[in-house]
């Protein structure tokens, strides 16, 4: 049925509109309408084990500034309602949401020119003109939305979300979200998807790289996502050229290479709009491809008392979790492995120690770093009363997070990404999704020669994760520094003295050998 559909849609287009979507307009239209095909097959004639099978479409779709993206969501709302309706014989509401009334407006006049040019196949009569009072009968613009019924029922309610707007409470088969980096996240969840609940509506965000931490931003990091920027737009727009030879198709990508060439390919109001850099904080600390690297085939090892073990410990309280990140190092393929998550939350650490103790009984553990800053100190000092790590002899390390301290720990854990020398278990459970997450959101600047590294300011950031990790990865450091430190003295001969000599070859120290 889709390809059948997809022929419909492009001869539509052409002979109605004048219009050809580039093949990445397609591939929108595409995700969009199969979307809505999946769930109304389902809900259509639905069982019992059809609503468990259920599942809601997010579809997100970040893509490079004007590059056709109205055209395209337009169009295909436009051939939604004047061909899904009349296919299924019911009627179909569609919602389309922006930040601001302008934006809105926007679509809701593109979508009125679309649909008087198509009015011939839904009123049966000639295409309503821009003058024919007949077309008022179809829409209304209002002070909060603007709305569009056509006569067998299909509507479409365009609505901005803003703080002061109040969308009507629709229910709505379909919801569009326009320039979603920018839109109110509490506004989205409270007000707009409930009204998508009783349809079990898809939800399509488009939009592009923003500044801030939302939700399009986290759906983004999912690998069913789509993102079209220049590189890809320019090829396909520049393969139409050779085919038509119609040099229209050059013109975007002329016009962004002179900005380039303005402003250079790096720069903030290149780089967002063009190629998908998110502008969050001043930086991002490790990019979906850095993980990707890094990601095996494995899952959690919950049990190994053979290889040595090295364990980072991030001590919080509730709203904040503790995260305990357990690593070993494989001796057979020389490299170091996250075999492990804990996370505990509660007011109290001795409980807290407790779990961690028995957990750690699992494992060969030969060095713990511990996250030791105010009240979290109470951790170390359990486990020096109460285990056989006592000091950084025995594999005790004691971290107060500081400037200086999260800068040796952060520079030392971005060494260990770029050098691909840890590998993580594969990240499709709920944990990994929560590792990962923290992970992508963690932002890094320079104050002077220091690294520091930090959750987004959001009320939903957190950094236990990342912290936990880079913890254990400082266990390892520190405590293979000690052991190169112990051989070391081993090796030298008892009767060889150390000695050091001044400018003038005199000497100034010296130590006996050690017998």
């Amino acid at each position: 049925m889709l390809d059948k559909l997809r022929r419909l849609r492009k001869e539509y287009l052409k002979n109605v509109h004048g219009v050809t979507f580039y093949p990445y307009q397609e591939v929108i239209s595409d995700r969009i309408i199969v979307a809505l095909l999946e769930n109304l097959r389902i809900t259509a004639g639905a069982t019992e084990d059809d609503i468990k099978k259920l599942r809601r479409h997010e579809i997100h779709i970040e893509i490079s500034r004007q590059a056709g993206k109205t055209t395209a969501v337009v169009h295909t709302i436009d051939f939604i309602m004047v061909f899904l309706t009349r296919h299924f014989r019911r009627q179909l509401a569609i919602g389309i949401f922006a930040p601001q009334k302008e934006q809105a407006k926007t679509d809701f006049d593109r979508l009125k020119v679309a649909l008087k040019r198509s009015s011939p196949l839904w009123l049966n009569s000639e295409p309503l003109g821009d003058d024919d009072a007949e077309w008022g009968k179809y829409y209304q613009e209002q002070s909060n939305s603007n709305t569009i019924v056509l006569p067998d029922g299909s509507s479409c309610y365009i609505f901005p979300v803003t703080k002061t707007s109040k969308p009507e409470s629709k229910s709505l088969d379909l919801i569009v979200f326009e320039e979603s980096q920018d839109l109110e996240d509490r506004i989205v969840k409270e007000q707009i998807w409930p009204m998508g609940a009783n349809t079990n509506a898809p939800m399509v965000y488009i939009g592009t790289a923003g500044t801030r931490i939302c939700y399009f931003y986290r759906l983004g990091q999912n690998p069913e996502s789509i993102k079209l920027y220049f590189d890809q737009i320019a090829v396909q727009r520049r393969e139409v050229y050779d085919e038509t030879g119609d040099v229209r198709h050059l013109v975007y990508e002329r016009t962004i290479d002179q900005e380039i060439e303005k402003h250079g390919r790096e720069s903030d109001e290149i780089a967002r709009p063009y190629f998908g850099k998110w502008l969050i904080g001043t930086g991002q600390f490790v990019t979906q491809e850095d993980l990707d690297k890094l990601q095996s085939d494995r899952k959690e090892t919950f049990h190994d008392k053979q290889s040595p073990c090295f364990v980072g410990i991030d001590t919080a309280k509730n709203p904040d979790s503790t995260v305990i990140t357990i690593l070993r190092y494989n001796n057979g393929q020389k490299v170091k492995e996250v075999i492990r998550w804990g996370e505990l939350r509660g007011e109290n650490y001795q409980s807290q120690f407790d779990v961690i103790k028995n957990l750690l009984g699992n494992y060969n553990v030969v060095a713990i770093a511990i996250d030791s800053t105010g009240q979290g100190d109470f951790m170390p000092d359990m486990f020096q009363a109460h285990t056989s790590w006592r000091d950084e002899n025995s594999g005790l390390y004691r971290v107060k997070f500081s400037s200086v301290s999260k800068d040796n720990l952060y520079k030392n854990l971005k060494v260990t990404i770029k050098e691909l020398l840890t590998t993580l278990p594969k990240l499709d459970t709920k944990v990994g999704e929560k590792f990962k997450l923290q992970m992508l959101d963690l932002q890094q600047e320079y104050k002077g020669q220091l690294l520091s590294v930090h959750h987004p300011d959001a009320s939903d950031a957190h950094d236990d994760y990342p912290d936990s990790w880079a913890l254990a990865e400082w266990a390892y450091a520190k405590y293979n520094e000690n052991q190169a430190e112990i051989q070391f003295i081993q090796y030298i001969d008892p009767n060889e003295r150390a000695v050091t000599y001044d400018d003038k070859g005199a000497v100034t120290d010296y130590w006996p050998g050690i017998s």
